[in-house]
């Protein structure tokens, strides 16, 4: 999953994007995040797990950096379209 930051501060909008490692069936559709809570509430509806140290560092990059992958995150076809992460 790719998180990129567009602006900075309560107004910054976030376009998360979950890619497939096989690159076959539906395409990547990005969802967006309008300010930080609104991220976080995507990234909870998605399956984040907040208590893993890989999430906390990549959220921390997205703050300094602007950008980040979240790693380890694994979903289903099925999941991925409930969640609106692919086009169908």
């Amino acid at each position: 999953m790719r998180i990129v930051r567009h602006g900075a501060g309560p107004s910054a909008i976030y376009i998360i994007t979950y890619h497939k490692l096989e690159a076959q069936g539906a395409l990547p559709k990005p969802a967006m995040a309008e300010g930080a809570e609104a991220l976080i509430d995507l990234l909870e509806k998605i399956g984040v797990d907040f208590g893993m140290a890989e999430v906390r560092g990549a959220l921390e990059d997205i703050l300094r950096f602007g950008s980040a992958n979240i790693p380890d995150l694994w979903l289903s076809d099925e999941e991925m379209v409930e969640k609106g992460l692919v086009e169908a």
